[in-house]
C-alpha cells in the first residue's frame, strides 16, 4: 500500500521520518516523502491528490508552518475526494498539544509520546489517540567498532545549553570527568555516525531534561543509542522501568549533586570493566521490543483496528 510521510524530509535527519519510514518499508509498505516546509500547500493538495496515498503519517501540522484550520481544511477535502487518512504524530515533552481544537474528519486517529497527551488530547480533538513512544532504527547487527571514535572519554550529543538543568548537571559532571561534546549540527555531529560511535566510544551519557510530570515520555537518546548496544549512563525518567530495564544501562534519578557523584562513579566503574556483555543485551532487548520495525507494526496494528 502507498502511505506518505509528511515532515522534515529535507532536513536529513528527523527522527520521526528515519523510523517511520523504514518502520513502513519492513512492514511492507511504499513510502513517499513530502518535505512540510518547502511545499507550498497548493502543491500539497496536488501531490496527494495526484498519489493518493492510503494514509499520510505527519507531526508537524500543529506548528504553525501553515495556518492550522487551512491544513484541517485542506486534509477533509483530500479525504472526502481520494479516501487518504491522515494520521498525526507528536512525541515532544508535553501534556497537551500545541492545538486542542476538533480535528475530527481532518484525522483519522493520533499516536502520542505522552499518556498526558492520550487523557487530554482524545477528547479535545474528537479522534482516537493512542500512547505510542520513539523506536529505534532497525539494525540487524551492531556495527564494527570505528578507530576514530574509540573514545575513553565520556560522550554527550545534542545541546549542551539547551536545557539549564541538564546544562547545569553537565556542567558540574564535567569537573568530575572528561567529556567529549559533540553538539547536534555544530561540527563533527555523529548522527549519522550513531552505531559505530555506540560500538566504540567505553560510555555515552543520556541526559534531557527533567518531565517528571510526564508519565510515560522517554526522550529518543535511549532508543537512538541503546538501540544501537551503546553503553550509557542515562536519567530515568518516569515509567522507564515499563519499556526498557534498568540493567541495561546506568541510572541516575535526577539532576543533583548526588547523581553528579554517581555518574562520576559509573563512569569510572564502566573504566574499568568490560561492558561489552551489557552493550549486546541492550542491543537484542531494543531490537526485539522497540525497533521500527516492531513499533510500527503495532501502529498499523491499531489503525487497523479503527
Amino acid at each position: 500500500m502507498k502511505v506518505c510521510i509528511l515532515g522534515n524530509t529535507n532536513l536529513g535527519y528527523s527522527w520521526f521520518v528515519l523510523t517511520y519510514k523504514q518502520g513502513l518499508q519492513l512492514n511492507g509498505h511504499h513510502v513517499m516523502e513530502i518535505d512540510y516546509k518547502s511545499t507550498s500547500m497548493s502543491e500539497l493538495r496536488a501531490k496527494l491528490l495526484y498519489e493518493k496515498p492510503a494514509f499520510v503519517f505527519c507531526h508537524l501540522t500543529f506548528h504553525q508552518v501553515f495556518p492550522v484550520s487551512l491544513m484541517l481544511d485542506l486534509f477533509r477535502d483530500v479525504n472526502k475526494k481520494v479516501g487518504t487518512r491522515f494520521i498525526h504524530q507528536c512525541h515532544d515533552a508535553r501534556n497537551v498539544d500545541r492545538y486542542m481544537g476538533d480535528v475530527s474528519g481532518a484525522y483519522h486517529m493520533a499516536f502520542v509520546g505522552t499518556h498526558g497527551m492520550v487523557e487530554n488530547c482524545a477528547p479535545a480533538w474528537g479522534i482516537p489517540v493512542y500512547y505510542s513512544p520513539y523506536s529505534t532504527l532497525t539494525y540487524e547487527k551492531m556495527a564494527e567498532p570505528a578507530k576514530d571514535l574509540m573514545f575513553t572519554d565520556a560522550v554527550f550529543t545534542g545541546s549542551r545549553s539547551a536545557h539549564l538543568d541538564r546544562k547545569s548537571f553537565l556542567d558540574r559532571l564535567s569537573k568530575k570527568i572528561p567529556i567529549k561534546f559533540f553538539e547536534t549540527m555544530g561540527k563533527g555531529d555523529l548522527r549519522n555516525r550513531t552505531p559505530e560511535l555506540s560500538a566504540s566510544a567505553k560510555c555515552i551519557l543520556g541526559f534531557c531534561t527533567g518531565h517528571e510530570g510526564l508519565p510515560g515520555f522517554l526522550d529518543v537518546r535511549p532508543f537512538q543509542y541503546l538501540g544501537t548496544g551503546a553503553c550509557m549512563v542515562m536519567r530515568k525518567f518516569m515509567d522507564m522501568d515499563k519499556l526498557i530495564p534498568s540493567d541495561l544501562y546506568f541510572p541516575i534519578d535526577s539532576y543533583d549533586d548526588d547523581a553528579v557523584e554517581k555518574a562520576a562513579k559509573h563512569y569510572n566503574y564502566i573504566l574499568s570493566t568490560d561492558t561489552s556483555q551489557m552493550q549486546r543485551e541492550a542491543f537484542r532487548f531494543m531490537q526485539a521490543y522497540h525497533s521500527s520495525k516492531v513499533r510500527i507494526a503495532e501502529v498499523l496494528k491499531r489503525i487497523d483496528e479503527i
